[in-house]
């Protein structure tokens, strides 16, 4: 009895052992399971915190880029006004050196020719004042247009932040979806930051394409002489509205040079040769009209609708 006794103790004692053991199994299984999905979540979190940080990075050196190509432009421009300015100081002092050389010898120059170059001073400093304001007011746009894309961008990244500080709940196939549309954002932002490079250049394949977008009058105005001549015809006399007889195709503010001294300056002189401007395009001079044969020099409205047409120019 007292051996059977013993066996049953020993009996109990083995099944809550055994039913201890299966529940610290089950505890560690439980814990590695939570501990695994914990990993899988900061994993997922790092890779899309990686992925926006890709994404505002491409973004910052596309703009870099756009920014230098900017810069470049704008540097070469400057280094051919440096040039032309360095042309015209070097052609004043010059012209300095040989009208007090001529005064030394006895010779005395006209006063018009004073005048002449303080209307010229007078001009360059005008457009010099309205370029420094020109670049003073474009420099005011990319600043504002620069802070309220550095602002979006902001922005987004704060709200992608927050999205995916959310706690993770759901199965596996909800993981996967989360991680298509991860993707899915990025290729979307990436394919942005290039049209947004590239949007200067409407020329390529897609050129038609965008014609089609334009508004019924501007493509009217600015591309419907290519494919109707009555278009053409139109355009054209709207323009010749504002040509008046007498007038001249130089700015009115710009300062025009006196007419040559003498016959020899005057020989240097380039003439526009109209009649033979004709001939190039298989037109004989009896074809043109009679005002244009009478002054070839005259900008009268008729002559321009004319050549205007025979050139094909909308």
């Amino acid at each position: 009895m007292v051996s059977l006794a013993q066996k049953l103790q020993k009996s109990k004692r083995n099944k809550r052992w055994r039913k201890r053991k299966r529940k610290h199994v089950a505890e560690l299984f439980q814990k590695e399971s939570a501990e695994f999905d914990r990993i899988d979540q900061e994993a997922d979190e790092w890779r899309a915190r990686q992925i926006s940080n890709d994404i505002a990075k491409r973004k910052v050196e596309s703009m870099k880029q756009i920014a230098k190509k900017k810069a470049n432009e704008e540097r070469k421009r400057l280094e051919s006004e440096l040039e032309l300015a360095l042309m015209v100081e070097k052609l004043q002092e010059l012209r300095s050196v040989r009208v007090e050389k001529l005064k030394k010898q006895g010779h005395f120059l006209p006063e018009e020719d004073d005048k002449y170059l303080e209307r010229v001073k007078a001009a360059v400093e005008e457009e010099e004042r309205q370029a420094a304001t020109a670049a003073r007011t474009d420099a005011a746009k990319d600043a504002i247009l620069t802070a309220e894309e550095s602002r979006k961008a902001a922005h987004h990244t704060t709200a992608q932040e927050d999205g995916l500080g959310q706690p993770k709940s759901g199965s596996a196939p909800e993981q996967n979806q989360g991680d298509a549309s991860i993707s899915e954002r990025s290729d979307h932002a990436s394919q942005k930051t290039e049209h947004d490079g590239q949007k200067v250049e409407i020329k390529g394949p897609g050129h038609s394409e965008s014609l089609t977008n334009l508004p019924f009058e501007f493509y009217h105005y600015y591309h419907g002489s290519s494919y109707d001549l009555g278009t053409l015809i139109e355009v054209r006399r709207m323009w010749d509205s504002f040509i008046r007889p007498g007038g001249s195709r130089i700015p009115g503010h710009w300062v025009q040079p006196p007419p040559p001294a003498n016959e020899v300056w005057a020989s240097y002189l380039v003439q526009p040769n109209w009649i033979s401007a004709c001939c190039f395009v298989r037109y004989s001079p009896q074809d043109l009209p009679s005002d244009f044969l009478a002054n070839k020099w005259e900008c009268s409205s008729a002559v321009l609708h004319y050549c205007g047409i025979l050139l094909g120019n909308g």
